[in-house]
């Protein structure tokens, strides 16, 4: 008996199979793909997750200057390492700078902190909400002495930039600049606000409210004194900034540093230095009763000074811009024999040069243009401060004997 249809021609049925195999086949496939990726789903080592947006990065604090052996211990830690400025400082860190050491730490909102020689600061806050758009810096002062300049309020953000000592905190406003100094052993705060506006509490509860060159001590207990008007900063005169002065024997010449006179000052400090930071002062005179001063046998090189003025009360205003000269000896001048120098060791860690060497007694040595101190023996042993750039730098060890001879050596030293 036949399976053909009636009426059906072999032609249909052979076409009627063809279509049948085709969905057995269609469906064989689908079956396969589903298992197959199921299993695949199942066995399939999982892709690694992706990595994290340090957020906290982009709205913590670096170092933007450092000037000498600065250390760092980084929150929850226990052991000081040597601060660079590839370093990040995070909420809970503690930077502290040593005699004739000075940091400045920059915080992403353009706030600069200048942490002055022989101070311990704590970084309690870097905060930056996008929802409000409120951002907020803060630090604490344990001891030893602190300049900041706040930022200014960029667009429609605000933000507010916080102080802490062991007996006040202090919130500045935008674009405010001033000092602070604490007591390491009694805790005692001197604030002094040179411009713009901020508000104190202490901890016994006082408020207080700072203006323009305004000044407020507060004792041990958190109780503030009365408010005090500091004197405005100095204006100087001579020599002009960046000007350059020669002399035919630098040793035996006088240099005069002049300003002008502030309305109501007592007297003035002045400070003369081979760095900006004004760590390792050359010149530190207080109590100046003119305005000017002679300083007699300036060295060779570079200086920065600077001047403030003090009132009768003995409360010191602002000090002034910075002014920069360079001494030079005269080219008609003969200059001695140049003097010995050898180098005993250089020793790199991260972008801090450790350098050591001998010169004659009274030399003066200078490292990539950085004064460095030498003893009474002729010995150095200085910690310098690189470029944070990775790779081979030039390091140039300059000796300028008491004759006027000079000497120098060059080395190659590797940054990681």
């Amino acid at each position: 008996m036949s399976g053909r249809t009636p009426g059906s021609s072999i032609d249909e049925d052979r076409e009627w199979t063809t279509v049948s195999y085709r969905t057995i086949y269609l469906i064989v496939a689908a079956v396969v793909l589903v298992v197959g990726g199921a299993l695949a789903w199942r066995y399939w080592p999982a892709p690694p997750p992706a990595a994290p947006v340090d957020d906290q990065a982009l709205i913590t604090a670096r170092f933007t200057a450092l000037e000498g052996n600065v250390k760092v211990r980084p929150f929850g830690k226990l052991e000081w390492a040597s601060a660079d400025r590839t370093m990040v400082l995070h909420k809970g860190d503690l930077v502290r700078t040593g005699a004739g050491t000075t940091a400045e730490v920059t915080f992403f909102d353009g706030t600069v902190v200048h942490v002055r020689p022989e101070s311990l600061i704590k970084i309690e806050e870097a905060f930056d909400d996008p929802a409000t758009r409120r951002r907020k810096v803060a630090w604490h002062i344990n001891s030893g002495e602190v300049n900041f300049k706040t930022a200014a309020r960029r667009g429609a953000s605000a933000g507010s930039a916080e102080i802490s000592t062991p007996t006040v905190r202090v919130t500045q406003g935008e674009a405010a600049t001033g000092g602070i100094r604490v007591d390491e052993t009694t805790g005692e705060a001197n604030l002094r606000q040179f411009s713009g506006r901020g508000s104190a509490e202490t901890t016994s509860g006082e408020k207080i409210e700072l203006a323009d060159n305004e000044a407020v001590k507060v004792d041990k207990a958190g109780k503030a004194g009365p408010k005090i008007a500091l004197p405005d900063a100095p204006e100087l005169l001579a020599p002009p900034h960046q000007a350059e002065i020669a002399y035919a024997d630098p040793a035996r010449s006088t240099t005069a540093l002049v300003w002008k006179a502030v309305a109501g000052a007592a007297g003035y400090n002045v400070m003369l230095d081979y760095s900006p930071f004004f760590n390792r002062p050359v010149v530190d005179q207080r109590g100046v009763r003119g305005t000017s001063v002679d300083l007699r046998g300036l060295e060779a090189g570079k200086y920065y000074w600077r001047v403030s003025a003090v009132d009768g009360a003995g409360s010191e205003g602002p000090f002034s811009n910075f002014g920069r000269f360079s001494v030079a000896r005269s080219s008609t001048a003969a200059a001695g024999p140049p003097p010995p120098l050898a180098l005993d060791g250089l020793d790199v860690r991260g972008s801090i040069l450790q350098i050591k060497g001998r010169t004659e007694p009274g030399a003066t040595v200078t490292v990539n243009g950085q004064r460095v101190d030498v003893q009474n023996d002729g010995s150095f042993n200085e910690f310098v401060t690189l470029s944070d750039e990775p790779g081979a730098q030039a390091v140039v060890v300059r000796a300028t004997g008491v004759a006027g001879g000079v000497r120098e050596v060059r080395r190659n030293v590797e940054v990681k």
